[in-house]
């Protein structure tokens, strides 16, 4: 009979981390804290608050006490607080008094007590008192009108009662004018009224002395200027150049390693076989006949404007913003332009695919600037216009936003172009000199 071999239940062992203890860490239990309210006797802390009020630190109070109205008959551990109000007042500034009093009964917080801890946490044990909370307010220190301020206000009285009764209707409605907009009858506005310089009063001063620490480091007219000008949408003119072929650059606004895989090859061969190249844009059509097959600089900046143009015009205009076409669309439109190109474009003039208001501008900016380099700073519009499909007035905006003055067609050109007096007086042309002519940021006016 063979023998039974027993079953066992094999149970898989426990792996415990190695980085867990096996033991439980001792906690130590939290000390029993015994808290113990002290009686405040004569004097108690102050916990004051200044809403509203920026107060120096060197001010000192001087404290004075007066009995309450009304006071308990059961002070019980408040002491003085119940029986005796405070007032702390200090004349140390040199215009204004600060004063510190309790919030009077009837206010929102006249029931709430306040107390100040003093915790030892060797000990356990917290002492707790009363404190009084105060409001710390300023004001302006008075002072005495003198003899020449009261003759100084009655000559103006009887001024103006003169007026009102025998002046003009003008003289009346300026004296009218006067006192509605006086805002209170000190002297200051009494000699101005008397046509004396104004002195400022001791609220005038202090109001101006602390405006002069807040604004002490705030930008200044210049400073809004010049950064209301950076924060523009046009290319970055070197404003410490002595020339102006020095002011947009190739560099600048092409780039050298953008410039290096522009091909312009086959524009080269069509130039020197005469041959007619056929490209959507009526700008760069016409410069390319007039440019050089060895001219290889200004042929790429042509081409470079040619794709700025073409990736405009197809784009499709939604909510204020104009869309980057397909992928399949752009392929088409840039022809044989390195991919490298058109990222560096995608990357300058657009952000996820989409052309801001901004960037639109950037763009236009830059071909001005381009323009200006190939027809030797002095640009006609007209062609830029058409491609653009802009009106002329906006078009000149752009030319001047670069630093550009507009002016009428010259004579020469006319002829050249075989223009009667009414086509040439449509066009503009913008010439870029030194000093170049920005346009003015626009403040509001002053008050």
């Amino acid at each position: 009979m063979a023998d039974k071999v027993e079953k066992v239940k094999k149970r898989k062992r426990h792996i415990d981390d190695s980085s867990k203890p096996s033991k439980r860490v001792a906690i130590d239990e939290d000390k029993q804290i015994s808290v113990s309210l002290l009686e405040t006797g004569k004097w108690a802390p102050v916990l004051a608050s200044t809403p509203g009020l920026a107060m120096p630190s060197e001010i000192n109070l001087r404290a004075y006490t007066k009995m309450r109205r009304n006071a308990p008959s059961r002070v019980g551990k408040s002491g003085d607080i119940a029986t005796k109000e405070l007032i702390l007042h200090s004349s140390d500034h040199s215009k204004l008094d600060y004063t510190a009093r309790e919030e009077e009964v009837g206010g929102v917080d006249s029931l709430l007590k306040h107390y100040i801890g003093v915790y030892d946490p060797e000990t356990g044990k917290m002492e707790v008192v009363e404190a009084r909370k105060m409001i710390v307010r300023g004001s302006v220190r008075a002072h005495q009108a003198t003899k020449e301020d009261d003759l100084s206000m009655n000559m103006r009285e009887r001024r103006n009662e003169l007026g009102q009764t025998f002046g003009t209707k003008k003289a009346r409605k300026a004296i009218a004018s006067v006192t509605e907009n006086a805002i209170s009858p000190d002297k200051s506005l009494r000699m101005l009224a008397n046509g004396q310089a104004p002195k400022l009063d001791g609220a005038s001063a202090a109001i101006i002395a602390s405006m002069a620490k807040a604004t002490k480091g705030m930008s200044t007219r210049d400073d809004l200027s010049k950064a209301a000008d950076d924060a523009k949408p046009r290319p970055k003119a070197n404003l410490d150049a002595t020339d102006v072929a020095d002011v947009y650059t190739v560099d600048s606004l092409i780039g050298e390693d953008t410039m290096m895989l522009i091909p312009v090859r086959l524009w080269q061969e069509a130039i020197r076989k005469n041959k007619e190249i056929v490209i959507s844009s009526s700008y760069v059509a016409n410069r390319i006949g007039r440019t050089k097959y060895d001219n290889i600089e200004k042929l790429k900046i042509l081409r470079y404007m040619l794709l700025l143009i073409d990736v405009y015009n197809n784009c499709t205009i939604m909510r204020g913003q104009r869309k980057l076409p397909n992928p399949r669309t752009l392929r088409e439109v840039i022809g044989d332009m390195p991919e490298a190109v058109l990222e560096g474009v995608k990357r300058n003039f657009t952000e996820g695919g989409l052309m801001s208001k901004y960037k639109s501008d950037l763009l236009i900016t830059h071909l001005c600037a381009m323009a200006c380099l190939v027809d030797n700073f002095e640009v006609d519009m007209w062609d830029l216009k058409e491609d653009l499909k802009l009106e002329m007035k906006p078009m000149a905006q752009y030319f001047n936003e670069i630093g550009a003055r507009n002016g009428a067609l010259g004579v020469a050109e006319k002829q050249r172009l075989g223009l009667d007096k009414a086509a040439a007086a449509q066009r503009k042309v913008a010439k870029l000199k030194l000093p170049l002519d920005f346009p003015k940021v626009g403040f509001g006016r002053r008050r």
